[in-house]
């Protein structure tokens, strides 16, 4: 199984900078024949792959089992490198795990892999094939485009060697400078979505550029699932639910419980998060589910079992496949369970910050769901395209605070840690699943900007 995995790296690895020059040259002689190739056909076709596609069978772990009979639809692997799925999902000759069915990947998992992508392909010869559809593009407008076709090769890996005739879902990421242009950041994840045919298109929730909920929602609305990410509370996932009716969202636990110095103040969040999608998609008609990402320990699937979807990092799962002392055939739903008498949250935490300000991770008010519940019904709404107006509309129903545009001397605290600085007077100052989200997006930020100008770099050469 080994040897496959690294024969089909390999092929893509020996091709010769003459062989993928002349194969991108047909390509364009082809569309410049039937005079039918776009710019948006050029990126896909270079975010694409065609070798063949692996064909394992499919095995059953009871351990995943158990967790999947508990209510879980899907468990995905936080992972953009394919040689460590391999090493988690690989269960005899020819064999994987039938119940891992999808992976996620953000900017930090993607960044760990970009080189081999870009030394295995060609990237100046994608801006020269790009250019001859479209004149005078910038580095700036190029990033974007690059990181797309890497993020499709990494899809389309993934799909062809752990498919094996199932769906498997695999989550994406835009490039971050995409969400400050709505009408950019639908474009390319409609190629995206055509790169990979299973491909979910992850937009990060963004509180200083509200039009993130906007372009979720009108990318479900041309069918393509989106998994809105950066989420870290109930009433975020909440908003995403009612106003994007998103096909996945997330709560990182794992950095909760991190920021928090706390035990369960993560699991709790995901439960309630996960009982009002439950309530929503009885009452309201909403299809979004939950995915528990930022996974940390592999007892976490077993405190929170029975929610949609997981997602976790290779070794994480594989220690949840390890332990022994709670290992059953069953595995008990959690989803009627509460943490919140023993959150186990730090006695500093809690001097600095507040129980009241903690119990808005995890509490939704009446005021706020019944809000987005009407204000989605409205024409307004229906037809809103200005992010000012959304931000006035909550500020009116008195929740503003979900969105926020940090000062220049707040980003310099925010981009320090992807969990808050308790010492920080921003810390005190913001709600705290809108500074958890501005912290993620802060290092996805980081990171994208480690790969545009890595990008650059050899772009130079």
């Amino acid at each position: 199984m080994q040897a496959f995995f690294m024969q089909g790296i390999g092929k893509g690895e020996v091709m010769s900078h003459a062989e993928r020059n002349a194969s991108h040259s047909q390509d364009k002689i082809e569309g410049e024949t039937m005079n039918t190739m776009t710019f948006s056909d050029a990126l896909v076709a270079l975010g694409q792959r065609k070798e063949k596609h692996a064909t394992f069978q499919l095995r059953s772990s009871s351990r995943l089992r158990a967790l999947r009979n508990a209510g879980t639809s899907h468990i995905y692997a936080d992972t953009a490198d394919i040689h460590e799925l391999q090493d988690l999902v690989a269960t005899g000759k020819e064999a994987i795990w039938e119940e891992i069915d999808g992976n996620t990947a953000n900017q930090p998992l993607v960044k760990k892999v970009i080189e081999a992508y870009v030394e295995e392909g060609d990237p100046s010869g994608w801006v020269e094939e790009l250019g001859s559809f479209r004149k005078g593009l910038s580095l700036q407008d190029l990033f974007p485009l690059l990181y797309a076709i890497v993020c499709g090769r990494i899809g389309n890996d993934f799909t062809r060697f752990f498919a094996s005739g199932r769906a498997w879902e695999v989550s994406l990421q835009l490039h971050m400078k995409l969400m400050e242009d709505s009408t950019a950041a639908k474009q390319v994840a409609l190629d995206l979505r055509r790169m990979v045919s299973s491909a979910f298109v992850k937009v990060p929730f963004i509180p200083h550029l509200p039009s993130c909920v906007l372009v979720a929602r009108d990318l479900v609305r041309k069918g393509i699932p989106v998994n809105f990410t950066s989420t870290f509370s109930a009433r975020q996932v909440v908003m995403g639910a009612l106003l994007g009716n998103v096909t996945r969202t997330n709560i990182f636990m794992g950095r909760l419980d991190q920021g928090l110095q706390a035990e369960f103040v993560g699991a709790h969040v995901v439960l309630e998060a996960q009982r009002h999608l439950l309530d929503l998609r009885d009452k309201a008609g909403v299809n979004t589910q939950l995915i528990v990402a930022s996974m940390r320990e592999g007892k976490s699937f077993l405190e929170t079992a029975g929610c949609d979807v997981y997602t976790a990092p290779c070794k994480v799962v594989q220690e949840f496949l390890n332990q022994t002392e709670d290992a059953t055939e069953q595995i008990p739903s959690q989803l009627e369970t509460s943490y919140e008498n023993r959150l186990g949250i730090s006695p500093a935490v809690l001097t600095k910050i507040g129980q009241e300000r903690i119990a808005r991770l995890y509490r939704v008010e009446p005021e706020f769901r019944e809000f987005l519940v009407e204000y989605r019904a409205t024409k307004e709404y229906q037809q809103l395209q200005d992010e000012e107006v959304l931000v006035k509309r909550f500020d009116q129903a008195g929740f503003k605070d979900i969105f926020y545009t940090p000062k220049t001397r707040e980003w310099e605290d925010i981009g320090r840690s992807k969990v808050p600085d308790l010492d920080a007077s921003i810390t005190t100052q913001l709600p705290l699943d809108t500074l958890y989200t501005l912290m993620a997006d802060a290092d996805f930020e980081k990171h994208q900007e480690e790969m545009d100008r890595m990008l650059e770099e050899k772009l130079a050469r």
